[in-house]
């Protein structure tokens, strides 16, 4: 049995599926642009639609996590993806079977992206729903991460930060334990926090053969926030790290850019998980430059505490900048492997891109 964990090449943004022991796929957030008209592009719906599986015919995930509602974290999610009701889908779009929002974005009337923005309307449509029986149905479930008192009449389906999300698309054995990091209620109710503030975050681990292996994806955290997170969870310790806002300066300290100290707080906690840890930058390349994010400063700051430099990824060199591919940990009862590129082969679909604008 082996859970896979993948992170797109997709620039300065997001995009990582998870396909669980138990064959369940959770995508949190999607940063998919046109490949068609751009060779440079990596084609993550092609990806999607040659590897996710199907139902009669039709590709689903079984649950899309939304950290917040920036453009890099939901860009393409009206081209590629169902936001409707199941009855009305685009059977060349991938069906949602769960939609997991984070509380911020049903609290904002404005989103700044025309993707945030289809999001709300597809989860208030299905929160619409609740206490109907089609809620239950793939396509319609719904659940808020992140308490607000703006929310209260929706308490049913709010996962918490401190709480584990008990099942997936209905299924209570989907093959992992995914544990809320972010946000707490009071960053969700504070008229002064932004999107970032209250970003999702998860600890999601995996158990095999009693070895338990942890994952953090942490969304645009900044250095307070993630500092807010490892005090709450003083024991927690990772196999795999997902930098923190695509390797930004702002996630591993508070000060200058170009002069300041990253936070020692930051470097205890990284240091916990020297000797076992990956850190992977979702990010473009990273350079000596004065880009923040990604950060070649807050880059050398992992790699102080990795095992070795090797271990830290950017997505956009892997396996090299000219032509960066997915890049995918096997998590087993031995450990964490990179998957080579040569095992990475269709799964379940053969996709053919339609031309622009055909049916």
């Amino acid at each position: 049995m082996a859970n896979y964990m993948t992170f797109f090449p997709v620039d300065n943004g997001d995009m990582t599926l998870i396909e669980t022991k138990n064959k369940r796929y959770i995508m949190i957030d999607c940063n998919i642009r046109d490949a068609q008209s751009d060779d440079k592009i990596y084609d993550c719906n092609e990806y999607l639609n040659n590897n996710l599986p199907t139902d009669n015919g039709q590709i689903y995930l079984d649950a899309f996590f939304l950290t917040h509602s920036d453009n890099d974290h939901c860009r393409g999610i009206r081209e590629y993806f169902n936001l409707c009701e199941p009855d009305k889908l685009d059977d060349d779009k991938i069906r949602i079977d769960e939609l997991y929002v984070p509380a911020k974005l049903m609290m904002d009337d404005e989103h700044y992206n025309d993707d945030a923005d289809a999001i709300r309307e597809e989860a208030q449509r299905r929160l619409d729903l609740l206490g109907e029986d089609k809620a239950d149905l793939p396509g319609n479930r719904i659940k808020i991460v992140g308490y607000s008192k703006e929310l209260k009449d929706y308490t049913n389906v709010i996962i918490p930060a401190g709480a584990t999300i008990d099942t997936i698309n209905g299924d209570e054995d989907y093959g992992a334990e995914i544990f809320v990091l972010r946000p707490v209620k009071k960053a969700n109710d504070d008229e002064e926090s932004d999107v970032n503030d209250c970003t999702a975050s998860f600890k999601i681990s995996f158990e095999i053969n009693d070895n338990t292996y942890v994952a953090i994806i942490g969304g645009d955290l900044v250095c307070d926030n993630w500092k807010e997170v490892i005090e709450l969870n003083p024991d927690m310790e990772f196999d795999l790290l997902l930098a923190p806002h695509h390797c930004s300066w702002h996630a591993v300290s508070t000060e200058d850019t170009h002069t300041g100290k990253a936070d020692s707080d930051i470097e205890s906690f990284l240091e916990k998980s020297k000797e076992k840890a990956y850190v992977v930058s979702s990010s473009k390349a990273i350079k000596r430059d004065d880009d923040n994010p990604p950060s070649y400063r807050a880059k050398n700051v992992y790699i102080k505490h990795l095992k070795e430099a090797e271990r830290f990824k950017c997505t956009a060199e892997y396996p090299n900048e000219n032509n960066p591919k997915p890049l995918t940990f096997k998590i087993t009862g031995q450990g964490l492997s990179i998957k080579s590129i040569d095992m990475s082969t269709t799964q379940y679909n053969s996709f053919t891109q339609k031309s622009y604008g055909g049916k």
